[in-house]
């Protein structure tokens, strides 16, 4: 009796090995395999690790000017960040070189109305009208990291500053030495030749007469 059912067995067997599908091949991951394909473009990556770790990226500079913040890049290149852009756009550009704001709020009391504003670290202020950026402010805190392309900066002379300048008109008001070099305004410590520049403003901003 076993030996008539043993070939039956065997065929039965042999069958369902003949029906099983045969092992399948891991795929490579399309993604993975093309990974070394993939080129960033160096200011992209700059922006986009700046943006998520919110540290300042080391070796972007930042330029003043009478309409607009300057980025520097590590490879010369520049980024124009113009009064006008919308707020986001200015915050997330001067966020490549200063890191997030390490306040951002409004004012209701300012001279032109309400505005907004971001402030950075090393005593760097964006303001916004409309949600447009719409001027800078620096307060002295940066010991002259930032200056204009023709060399104005914080802690510079009246003299310095009128051989950069050409001519400024200077003036006591209420804040103190005001003074205006064009479109770029700011305080001297004294009005005398060697009195230094404390602060740097331009364009729409809050500055409390």
């Amino acid at each position: 009796m076993t030996l008539k059912l043993l070939p039956c067995v065997f065929a039965a067997l042999g069958m369902l090995a003949a029906c099983s599908p045969e092992p399948k091949q891991p795929v490579k991951d399309k993604a993975r395999a093309n990974e070394s394909e993939i080129i960033v473009p160096p200011e992209a990556n700059l922006e986009a690790n700046a943006a998520s770790a919110g540290d300042e990226a080391p070796g972007v500079g930042v330029n003043l000017a009478p309409d607009e913040l300057t980025l520097v890049l590590p490879n010369g290149a520049s980024r124009h960040v113009r009064f006008g852009i919308a707020k986001a756009d200015a915050v997330q550009m001067l966020g490549t070189a200063l890191g997030h704001p390490v306040e951002q709020a409004e004012n209701q009391d300012c001279g032109a109305g309400a505005l907004g504003y971001a402030a950075f670290r090393d005593g760097l202020s964006l303001y916004f009208q409309d949600g447009k950026f719409a001027g800078w402010d620096l307060d002295g805190r940066e010991n002259g990291k930032f200056a204009t392309g023709n060399g104005i900066a914080i802690g510079m002379t009246r003299k310095a500053l009128e051989a950069a300048a050409g001519s400024i008109d200077v003036g006591e008001t209420s804040i103190g030495n005001e003074f205006m070099a064009g479109d770029l305004s700011g305080l001297l410590s004294s009005p005398a030749p060697d009195g230094k520049v404390t602060n740097l403003w331009a364009g729409v901003t809050c500055i409390a007469r």
